[in-house]
């Protein structure tokens, strides 16, 4: 009988020792010189419409390096499929949680009081909490442009705020029905869900002249990472409009060609 050396054979996690030790390190658990914390605004209501944004006072505290909101940004859409997200929400929230401005500073707290400082006017704007009810053709359009965003399915559904609609049937469904000993139709729903996470999602950018990443991190187009750098670099020029052509894509890569655009400018 073959004697097998890795089918049937369990196979520990390579970090798994390291987590369950607590000597794994995590995001929060770096401190670099000179690091700053950035935080984002988020909205409050879950429909409207920002009528003024002043940053003005985030600006002036001390301890603050940077305050953005979409007007600092290209008016571009971004997703990891279909394109249909601001970096930072422009002219309107559709959510409660959308980004309305980001803060670079010193230490997280200083980065808190600021986004504190931040004054937003929203006028508010009607809301649909129903799923039924969005989809009626009375319903608000929250997306009046989406046949123009990219990555949408085809064929594009005419449903009001519907992503896409597809429909798979197998035989004949209405002599399935006449043939049944009994039919039965009720209404099911199921209540949104989402995976918890080990940590927030979280990134630490570290500016070096092309070395080895730090903390044994791995710069996109390395060999764990390479089937990604296609949509990486896309997502990158979609959200910021610079394009990394060379691999591998790095953080530092990125801030340089920044800061070429901005020279530019």
């Amino acid at each position: 009988m073959a004697q097998f050396v890795a089918i049937g054979k369990p196979v520990g996690r390579v970090e798994g020792e390291a987590k369950v030790s607590g000597a794994a390190r995590y995001a929060a658990d770096i401190i670099l010189p000179g690091m700053l914390w950035a935080k984002c605004l988020r909205s409050p209501l879950p429909h409207a419409r920002i009528v003024r944004v002043d940053t003005s006072r985030a600006a002036a505290l001390p301890g603050v390096q940077a305050v953005i909101v979409a007007a600092d940004l290209p008016d571009r859409l971004w997703g990891r499929w279909l394109k249909d997200m601001p970096v930072l929400a422009r002219d309107r929230v559709r959510f409660v949680g959308e980004k309305v401005a980001a803060v670079a500073a010193d230490d997280p707290d200083t980065a808190e009081d600021a986004l504190n400082l931040i004054d937003v006017e929203y006028e508010e704007l009607p809301a649909i909490f129903d799923p039924l009810q969005a989809v009626q053709e009375s319903a608000i359009r929250l997306h009046p442009n989406m046949r123009s965003y990219q990555g949408l399915p085809e064929p594009v559904t005419e449903i009001p705020n519907c992503h896409s609609h597809q429909v798979w049937t197998k035989g004949d469904v209405d002599e399935g029905f006449r043939q049944a000993a009994r039919v039965f139709e009720h209404v099911f729903t199921t209540p949104t869900s989402h995976h918890g996470y080990i940590e927030p999602n979280a990134s630490i950018l570290h500016l070096t002249d092309d070395g080895p990443a730090p903390y044994h991190g791995k710069a996109i187009g390395e060999s764990a990472n390479v089937p990604t750098a296609p949509a990486i670099a896309n997502a990158i020029y979609q959200a910021v409009g610079v394009r990394i052509t060379e691999l591998p894509i790095t953080a530092e890569k990125l801030l340089r060609a920044l800061r070429e655009r901005d020279r530019a400018e």
